[in-house]
């Protein structure tokens, strides 16, 4: 595997380090049918998270033509996205004294499968912060010599913390439950200046590699060694 998934690791930390959806995901451990529930929202999780890499890279792909030379429009776009992360990032520390729950937070007890299949869902699509940071991973991916395993590798660290979660709530019985519930209360709480914090770090380690016009791009540097 080539160097450029060692420059995504901070991405995908980023990705990682996403309170609300672990909220949800420890709210659903504490559902009616939290086995089915959880294996549910990791599994969804798994497949959007990589769909979201695949758009990226077929983006990317489209936008060169084939030329394996980047694309400025693709870099205007990511530029722009850049600065969307950032406002977020600003907004959420602004507005980091703020510990109100989001009202569906009071519904997951209660969610089936299903329900907590669109939960996941939603953690990926309707996430801004994590949507833009999967798009811009999946450019990168998708030049490299092994994108497969490349994005194998990045999907399993961006998804580490719910899976490790769930392994923890179903062979630690109600030991995990009591620290799980307080993990929940201190994320609510920290939720805006976690949110805020990671989306700065994202961000700055993504703009070293976005703009008009990447120089570095993988596939092009690949491509001019051969």
């Amino acid at each position: 595997m080539d160097s450029t998934f060692l420059t995504l690791a901070p991405t995908a930390i980023g990705v990682a380090l996403s309170p609300v959806p672990i909220i949800e995901l420890i709210l659903v451990l504490f559902s009616r049918r939290r086995v089915v529930n959880s294996v549910t929202f990791i599994v969804t999780l798994w497949i959007m998270t990589a769909l979201a890499l695949a758009v990226g890279a077929a983006g990317d792909r489209a936008a060169d033509g084939g030329s394996g030379e980047p694309s400025a429009l693709v870099g205007w776009v990511f530029a722009a996205l850049g600065i969307v992360l950032l406002l977020l990032g600003i907004t959420n520390w602004r507005n980091r004294a703020d510990t109100s729950e989001p009202a569906i937070f009071a519904t997951v007890s209660g969610m089936g499968p299903a329900a907590v299949g669109v939960l996941a869902f939603g953690a990926v699509a309707v996430n801004p912060k994590n949507l833009v940071l999967l798009l811009a991973a999946g450019q990168s991916i998708g030049a490299t010599s092994s994108p497969w395993l490349a994005g194998l590798g990045f999907v399993l660290i961006a998804t580490l913390p719910y899976w490790l979660a769930v392994g923890y709530a179903l062979l630690a019985g109600r030991a995990a439950n009591d620290r799980l519930d307080r993990m929940r209360a201190w994320l609510v709480v920290r939720n805006r200046t976690i949110l805020g914090a990671s989306v700065q770090c994202s961000d700055s380690c993504w703009s070293r590699r976005a703009g008009p016009r990447s120089c570095d791009h993988p596939r092009r540097a690949r491509e001019t060694a051969s």
